[in-house]
């Protein structure tokens, strides 16, 4: 039952195509020639298939890249948004009311935008510029704190 060592086997000491290379070496070189016209086909059906194994590896890694890059860009979008709107609120704490709603009104609107729908259309932000000089217009001007009588000199 046993053919002997196969030609992979380290008792021949050769590696399986030098062994076969050897074999081909004892034939005429015609059979030789019909062989290989015999595996050409296969050898091609290979080459496709690794090749369309590649393609696939390819736009699978263009895949993720652009899913990492629009995740990053929710991710910054969020925290510059969430920024903005605690930027706004300590702001309009300390008495700056014009500057909070800079930074709470439509300003967050268009860069949530911009990061969500990855693009900027022309008339939605000039649509939101204007709402935002109607809502800065229709504020009070802010007066200035009455002066301390116990630190006003008089010397103006």
């Amino acid at each position: 039952m046993s053919q002997g060592p196969s030609p992979s086997t380290p008792a021949t000491g050769r590696s399986t195509g030098l062994d076969i290379v050897l074999q081909w070496a004892q034939l005429p070189p015609e059979h030789l020639e019909i062989a290989l016209k015999a595996i050409e086909p296969e050898l091609a059906r290979e080459h496709e298939w690794r090749m369309e194994q590649a393609r696939l590896k390819s736009l699978d890694d263009k895949d993720r890249r652009v899913h990492a890059l629009y995740l990053g860009g929710l991710i910054a979008g969020f925290i510059l948004a969430a920024g903005m709107l605690t930027g706004a609120v300590l702001v309009g704490m300390n008495g700056a009311p014009w500057l909070a709603a800079l930074l709470s009104g439509t300003s967050v609107i268009s860069l949530a935008g911009l990061f969500l729908l990855r693009r900027v259309d022309s008339a939605h932000t000039r649509e939101l510029g204007r709402a935002h000089r109607t809502a800065l217009s229709g504020m009070p001007a802010q007066q200035p704190a009455p002066a301390d009588p116990a630190t006003n000199t008089g010397v103006v």
